[in-house]
């Protein structure tokens, strides 16, 4: 039997031991997302069928009924690449420092990993523009903070939870809102807390420190969420840099309309006996994931994003 040494093993192929970690790593909000059935994973993606729903409703009918077939159709959505960007360490790192870098390495590629999917889930959950009304994306119109920039207010989160009541939700309790700094920090000002209720601690538990739910929305706050374009509505690409008319915009969605899977993971290594050249030989290291973050149905999601004062 072989014995066990000390020290992580970094190879090509697929590493079990992250895939079970990345899987088991879900953000605060991330633990509400739908899961993808087994039997939809396959090589390429996830497999998908769609029913179309002809069934009506009739009242007081007087006529003969004719059946008709429900039809469906199928897609296949293809797995997304994640990866992090490679890392070297030198030889002469290895030998001079106290510590394992490459260990260490690897523990920062990791939590890169984690970083990145949080904030990728937010981009890729969240709508568009405001195009589509099940898939809104709604202006704030609280208090000029004395940028020009309109707080988010308790006004704006009735009419959200009325424009979400109209939606008829299968499970009403699965709507969840992640709150930008901004917009929580608008909350704990917004005057509205201590006029209709006994203080801002309905917005905020100050026992944890984080925000509460609301008349059905369940809250969440991440530092990173989609910035839009507060005159078009429109959502900057994910890896822009926000221009002087974008604001950072709170999304909601409907979790059971939500699915998110790691499917497997790869530890790319380049060890420094394969580098002839350098002075002091070099290795290389980073990983590979394939998954997937989408929702079934484009309905049920939104964006708040600031308004601003004219």
């Amino acid at each position: 039997m072989p014995t066990l040494t000390d020290g992580l093993y970094l190879n090509k192929y697929v590493d079990p031991q992250l895939l079970v970690e990345r899987r088991n790593y879900r953000a605060d909000f991330m633990q509400v997302l739908g899961a993808v059935p087994a039997a939809a994973l396959s090589a390429d993606g996830v497999r998908r069928n769609k029913l179309i729903n002809n069934v009506g409703f009739k009242v007081n009918n007087t006529g003969t009924f004719t059946p008709a077939a429900i039809t469906g159709k199928n897609i296949v959505v293809p797995w997304e690449v994640y990866d992090t960007t490679p890392t070297s360490c030198t030889d002469e790192e290895v030998r001079s420092l106290a510590f394992d870098k490459r260990s260490v390495i690897r523990v920062k590629h990791n939590e890169s990993f984690q970083v990145g999917i949080r904030n990728h889930v937010l981009y890729k959950l969240a709508p568009a523009d405001n195009s589509v009304a099940e898939m809104p994306v709604l202006k704030t119109s609280g208090a000029n903070d004395g940028t020009g920039r309109l707080r988010l207010c308790y006004a704006d989160l009735v009419n959200l939870a009325t424009t979400v009541k109209k939606w008829n939700l299968p499970n009403p309790d699965a709507l969840y809102m992640v709150l930008s700094p901004q917009h929580m920090a608008d909350l704990l000002l917004d005057e509205s807390a201590s006029k209709y209720f006994y203080d801002r601690t309905f917005y905020l538990d100050p026992a944890t420190g984080k925000p509460r739910g609301f008349i059905g929305l369940k809250f969440f706050e991440n530092n990173d969420t989609p910035y839009y374009n507060y005159t078009t509505l429109k959502k900057i690409a994910e890896t822009a840099t926000p221009a002087s008319t974008d604001f950072q915009a709170s999304t909601f969605f409907y979790a059971p309309n939500t699915y998110y899977h790691i499917n497997s993971v790869k530890s790319l290594f380049k060890p420094e006996t394969l580098d002839t050249r350098s002075a002091s030989p070099t290795s290389e290291y980073r990983t590979q994931t394939y998954g997937i973050v989408d929702r079934i149905e484009d309905y049920g999601i939104g964006a708040i994003v600031s308004g601003k004062s004219a």
